[in-house]
């Protein structure tokens, strides 16, 4: 095993070409592999892009925008944000519609739970003076009922 944990890289030592390297694996064994390297693309502008023509741009002064896009490409790029934004602020008047329909829906519901609760009240309140007077009519006639038994067993001290 190596120092390193039996992790070994990719190293470059003398390889027969320069696109080449050894690849060392832990149990012995070696290969050769062709390593890629990215260049990083340099874009030259095009002349006709930097020349101040007699036409109107839709992008304005070409030393603002980026190297290598033409006029065409511009007015692209340009319509597509235009676009973006548009439709940018419709979604975001779509949400607050729906937010705002949400928002009446819970008021509507809210309010038809204040109401049926309010009536539920209202019929229990309905139902305990109903239940008072019946009670207070029950005692008023066994009173009548007492005293008539009374005067029926003679006893006329009652009055």
């Amino acid at each position: 095993m190596s120092d390193s944990d039996g992790k070994k890289t990719l190293g470059l030592r003398g390889g027969s070409r320069p696109g080449n390297v050894k690849q060392s694996f832990s149990h012995g064994r070696t290969k050769n592999v062709v390593v890629e390297t990215k260049r990083k693309r340099v874009v030259v502008p095009k002349p006709t892009a930097a020349k101040g023509g007699s036409g109107a741009t839709p992008s304005g002064d070409a030393s603002r925008r980026p190297a290598g896009i033409s006029d065409a490409e511009m007015a692209r790029r340009l319509k597509a944000l235009q676009a973006a934004k548009a439709r940018e602020v419709e979604e975001a008047a779509q949400r607050e519609a729906e937010e705002k329909a949400r928002a009446e829906e819970r008021e509507r519901r809210r309010a038809e739970q204040e109401a049926k609760e309010r009536e539920q009240r209202e019929a229990e309140e309905r139902r305990m003076v109903e239940k008072r007077n019946n009670d207070s009519t029950q005692a008023a006639i066994l009173r009548l009922m007492n005293e008539l038994q009374d005067i029926a067993d003679g006893d006329l001290t009652k009055q």
